[in-house]
């Protein structure tokens, strides 16, 4: 399914209708806000009838004990693939929507800028960094839901990423004359390669043709 059917049946599925008093939808409209969530990157298992509320921080980090919503026209929440609520797939998908119920001024453009969002919002393709299954994934953003993500030929700063499953960040850093590394701060993970890689597509493409390499 093409992302512009997408965001077309999103669009509509928006204007259909009044968010602020349904409570639950078909199967088939639930799937089209899986179609969409899945289509902008964020790997959901389900999507299911729930709220979820976000906690207002203090400057040290602790919570204020106040609250506020994640999903307040949406009625369904997104769940990820280890089952837990995934909060910011949510939040995606509630202002995904909050954007689209305004096409009732004008459908065609609502469609335009929900599939650029679909196709901005999907995340860098993790890259697989040993034989044994460890991969590099981008980390998440702090700035919002509608953001530009790490591309292939973007160079790497000092922190990469996270090490996936593991879930601790990577570090870039230089380690010899020939080469850097990268290190991850929970396992200790260490990956090295030659010094003049610099983009994130140029060790995918280093990585995996070492990996490639090894015996079966």
């Amino acid at each position: 399914m093409k992302t512009t059917e997408i965001a077309a049946s999103f669009v509509d599925l928006a204007l259909k209708h009044d968010w602020s008093k349904i409570k639950e939808l078909s199967a088939d409209e639930a799937q089209i806000l899986f179609t969409t969530i899945s289509a902008a990157g964020f790997e959901p298992t389900k999507v299911v009838p729930g709220k979820l509320v976000g906690h207002y921080r203090d400057q040290d980090g602790s919570s204020t004990g106040e609250t506020y919503p994640i999903n307040g026209y949406c009625p369904y929440k997104v769940i990820n693939r280890d089952g837990d609520d995934h909060y910011h797939a949510t939040g995606w998908l509630e202002g995904a929507l909050s954007f689209a119920m305004r096409g009732v001024i004008n459908r065609q453009e609502s469609i335009k800028v929900i599939q650029h969002e679909i196709e901005r919002s999907v995340p860098l393709k993790p890259i697989q960094l040993t034989v044994d299954g460890d991969f590099l994934r981008e980390y998440p953003s702090s700035r919002g839901y509608f953001v530009d993500h790490t591309r292939d030929d973007r160079e790497f700063g000092s922190c990469v990423g996270i090490h996936d499953f593991c879930n601790s960040w990577m570090d870039f850093m230089r380690v010899t004359k020939t080469h850097n590394a990268i290190v991850c701060r929970g396992c200790h993970l260490r990956v090295l390669f030659p010094k003049e890689i610099k983009t994130y597509g140029e060790l995918r493409q280093i990585l995996a043709s070492k990996i490639a390499q090894v015996p079966a």
